[in-house]
């Protein structure tokens, strides 16, 4: 269960109380990860080796991980140890997207989901693989919270990690759509689309904004500048 003085840092008294029975109604069956209960239902969303994070009950220990534990230690190395924030920075953003979710519990449940994505990759060596997921995830929770100058670097260091992940292109370029400012988003889904060329979220998003993907001519992410996040160069408005 979420722990009460942390929410009652951003709410007080009686509706605090109140919102830790909301969101301790969680079901008959749950898994306790950390100090977070986790529905069955909300792990079946989850990566599959959530199940087996430290604080798990299921992950066993750095040197002698558990059966369940070791295919993704072996992945993962060292960095298993801390992951099992970004499972429960999933599980926050989940609650904070249900369409019942009151405001204020939805901006402390994404506050959340983001302080837990953040400890991964500051405790997460540099070389990490899922980083460019999670600075992705980071991004898109800070757009939600209203960050966007926040969101554009976070999507930016994605891109810098891993030129072709596609999502780290998508979710900026999708802001700056809405908020209308296509002529700064087509040049950034143009570059995602020469690394990342099958990705149909990035060749729908081209075409909204006037482009033509069979135009594209692929690149490999060898390519890329070392240290330039691809589409960096682009000068996005700032949002204030």
């Amino acid at each position: 269960m979420l722990r009460y003085n942390s929410l009652s840092r951003h709410l007080s008294g009686t509706t605090a109380a109140r919102l830790i029975l909301v969101l301790g109604l969680t079901g008959s069956s749950t898994i306790a990860v950390a100090a977070l209960d986790i529905t069955r239902e909300e792990m079946s969303l989850l990566p599959r080796y959530c199940p087996y994070v430290e604080g798990s009950g299921n992950s066993g220990a750095p040197g002698a991980p558990s059966p369940g534990a070791k295919p993704y230690v072996a992945m993962m190395g060292d960095n298993f140890w801390h992951i099992h924030h970004y499972c429960i920075g999933l599980v926050h953003r989940q609650r904070a997207l249900r369409s019942n979710t009151p405001p204020p519990v939805r901006a402390f449940q994404l506050s959340e989901a983001r302080s837990n994505y953040l400890y991964v990759t500051k405790h997460a060596s540099k070389d990490f693989i899922l980083l460019p997921e999670i600075h992705t995830a980071i991004g898109e929770v800070e757009l939600r919270l209203a960050l966007p100058n926040d969101a554009n670097q976070s999507f930016a260091k994605a891109r810098a990690l891993k030129p072709d992940y596609w999502p780290a292109y998508s979710h900026w370029a999708e802001f700056l759509i809405r908020s209308g400012h296509a002529a700064e988003a087509k040049p950034l889904v143009r570059t995602g689309l020469e690394y990342s060329p099958n990705s149909r979220t990035l060749q729908e998003q081209y075409r909204h904004v006037g482009g033509k993907p069979s135009e594209i001519v692929p690149k490999k992410v060898q390519e890329l500048p070392p240290g330039d996040a691809a589409g960096h160069t682009i000068d996005p408005p700032v949002v204030e």
